[in-house]
């Protein structure tokens, strides 16, 4: 790892923790050398890992929320579109049964032979007037209306007007599933359209992301300055061991001095004991050869008085003779 393009030492079980979560630190050697990890965490805790996996809960939360809001109006647009197109077919069954009672009315008067322009189809459609005035409401009927139509009813309806009404009122079912089908279909629409324009509104996802990011980093910064403290200590307790290894060597190599010096000395006291035995040497030679030449004066004195004897010896014979 690289923490300010300085490369930081956490060992292959502190990399493991930071990957796989919480894990037991060990410490170790490594060719005769100490490793030493990237902080002195307890043995089941890495607040490393901790922190990642803290940050991964929060943004899994909020993803989450997020995803469930989402998912909530995606569900409730869903299901708008759905009455949609239940109201639109619906609408089309409705609108399909209405034609149908039409064309038999249609058949009806052509059956009956009755002209569109007629008195009788004209009092008719005053008929289905009224009756929708009083079904469906919406429709005003004038006081010449009224008047026309008390005198069809006081002159009783022909028998193409009582068929064409039966067939006109039986639509009544399918107008109103019509007409509720559409109402239907208008809520939906209006449901479907307030729901994209609040999903539009309010880009759950995206300030969702956006907050998971703004954890992220936030948790990233901590771990690196968790990791920066770590390097520092990890450096410090190198720093300190290198320390202690250079005081054992000063001490080792004063040790080694001290023993060489022993050494020299006692090479100097044989030097000089060897060089004192051979002064003694020398003298005794030296002694030697003065005694020998002491003793060849010797005895070249005593040959000399010897002779000398000889001499006083031979001149007292000579005198006693």
């Amino acid at each position: 790892m690289k923490v300010h393009n300085k490369a930081i030492f956490m060992g292959e079980n502190a990399r493991a923790e930071r990957n796989g979560g919480l894990q037991e630190e060990s410490r170790g050697t490594q060719n005769g050398r100490r490793s030493v990890f990237a902080g002195d965490l307890s043995k089941n805790f890495d607040p490393v890992a901790q922190k990642r996996q803290d940050a991964r809960k929060k943004v899994m939360k909020i993803v989450g929320d997020a995803l469930g809001s989402d998912q909530k109006l995606t569900d409730e647009l869903a299901d708008a579109r759905t009455r949609m197109e239940q109201s639109r077919k619906a609408l089309g069954e409705a609108n399909a049964e209405i034609k149908w009672a039409e064309d038999e009315r249609a058949a009806l008067r052509e059956t009956y032979g009755v002209e569109p322009d007629s008195q009788q189809e004209q009092d008719l459609e005053l008929l289905e007037k009224e009756h929708t005035a009083r079904t469906f409401g919406g429709v005003t009927l004038t006081d010449e209306e009224r008047e026309r139509l008390e005198q069809i009813h006081q002159e009783g309806l022909t028998e193409y007007q009582q068929r064409s009404m039966e067939l006109y009122e039986g639509e009544d079912y399918y107008k109103k599933q019509a007409n509720e089908a559409k109402a239907q279909m208008k809520a939906a629409g209006g449901a479907a359209s307030a729901i994209k324009s609040a999903m539009a509104k309010s880009q759950t996802m995206i300030k969702a992301q956006n907050t998971a990011e703004d954890i992220m980093d936030a948790a990233g910064r901590e771990i690196m300055g968790m990791l920066v403290d770590e390097a520092k200590d990890h450096i410090d307790e190198e720093m300190e061991e290198k320390k202690e290894q250079a005081l054992e060597k000063a001490e080792k190599e004063k040790e080694e001095e001290e023993r060489l010096e022993k050494i020299r000395e006692d090479k100097d006291e044989k030097e000089e004991f060897a060089e004192q035995v051979s002064d003694s040497t020398q003298l005794m030679t030296e002694a030697d050869s003065a005694m020998e030449d002491v003793h060849r004066e010797l005895k070249k004195v005593m040959d000399e008085m010897k002779l000398l004897e000889e001499d006083i010896k031979g001149a007292a014979v000579d005198a006693s003779l």
